[in-house]
């Protein structure tokens, strides 16, 4: 897989969480690509081209952690093949068969990778900020880190507030997109990855990064020190009743994937004439056609035409359940 030397990294961890990087091969380089050694076909879904080459074999470390980790044989085929990495924190789903060999399974993780100064296991999102329900298996019991991505500094504790690690190139992106001067709304900025990342790669008039999380809106806080950044304003408080204090907007970024089309109608009501909405939503595969066409009647409902200008699968996140971005364009009845 040929992959521009900036986007190296993200890649890079990509294709390790999900098992496609062949760790027996050595990486190349060449005129500022990076060449990785691949070894499923479902590597390409991440958009990069896919090509016959020969590389040097490297001495194999252990780091397939299925090898390492001390429980029944008859267990191992049913260990997860992917984790989410958080700066120095891995962050696990176990079925439940495997939930008695947690501390196991996470020792093994950090024979394997050991640059993770900690595991945890995922026992899901509770509560109205969605947090990761957290437990540490293995290492330091701090979950606080330093996650990096295309330049951009982000302290986050994943146990305190949401952070998404897989969305590295889906933020860049999104700031590819902002033209000079735009007006932006962040309306569930987290510890400020869209926003930060905005502020950092293109010249927006200003980025309002609201978060109902107090913690979230902390370390968005810290972080726009960290990255020097100027032009963002963070705003504590509910997106449904901040959002009418704020100018109207040129681009609006809802990514809360479980619930954001409930807001909709709120944040399509602050986009200015032909701005964009970037929605996320989590959905059955073959519901998301029927999700957009509900949004864009209701638009019209409101008296404007809503368009869709893009749609992505990003990820999955069940055997039948996907993320989904789209790109919605707010349109001149002409």
């Amino acid at each position: 897989m040929k992959v521009p030397k900036g986007k190296g990294e993200a890649v890079r961890k990509e294709l390790l969480q999900q098992g496609w990087l062949d760790i027996s091969l050595k990486v190349k380089r060449d005129d500022g690509n990076i060449m990785f050694p691949v070894l499923h076909e479902g590597a390409s879904a991440l958009g990069f081209p896919v090509s016959e080459e020969d590389f040097e074999d490297r001495p194999l470390v252990e780091t397939d952690y299925k090898r390492l980790v001390d429980i029944p044989d008859g267990l191992k085929d049913i260990l997860p093949t992917s984790f989410d990495v958080i700066g120095d924190v891995g962050i696990i789903k176990l079925p439940d068969v495997l939930l008695p060999y947690s501390r196991e399974i996470g020792q093994g993780l950090r024979k394997a990778f050991p640059r993770l100064r900690s595991v945890t296991l995922d026992k899901g999102v509770k509560g109205e900020l969605r947090v990761r329900d957290l437990e540490v298996i293995a290492g330091d019991p701090d979950t606080e880190t330093m996650h990096l991505e295309y330049g951009v500094k982000l302290l986050v504790d994943p146990a305190k507030t949401y952070f998404n690690p897989r969305l590295a190139n889906e933020r860049m992106r999104i700031a590819s997109l902002v033209r000079e001067e735009e007006r932006v709304i962040d309306m569930f900025a987290g510890v400020g990855p869209f926003s930060i990342m905005i502020a950092k790669r293109a010249k927006p008039q200003l980025v309002f990064a609201i978060d109902l999380n107090h913690d979230a809106v902390e370390y968005l806080k810290r972080n726009l020190e960290l990255n020097r950044v100027q032009r963002v304003i963070p705003v504590e408080g509910d997106a449904r009743e901040v959002l009418f204090e704020l100018p109207h907007a040129d681009r609006i970024i809802m990514n809360l994937p479980h619930s954001a089309v409930d807001f909709f109608h709120e944040a399509l009501s602050r986009l200015n004439l032909g701005g964009t909405i970037h929605l996320y939503h989590i959905c059955e595969r073959d519901e998301i056609d029927q999700v957009l066409e509900g949004l864009c009647l209701e638009s019209c409902g409101s008296g404007v035409q809503v368009q869709v200008v893009r749609l992505e699968e990003l990820k999955s996140y069940s055997p039948s359940m996907s993320v989904f971005c789209a790109d919605l364009l707010l349109a001149d009845w002409a």
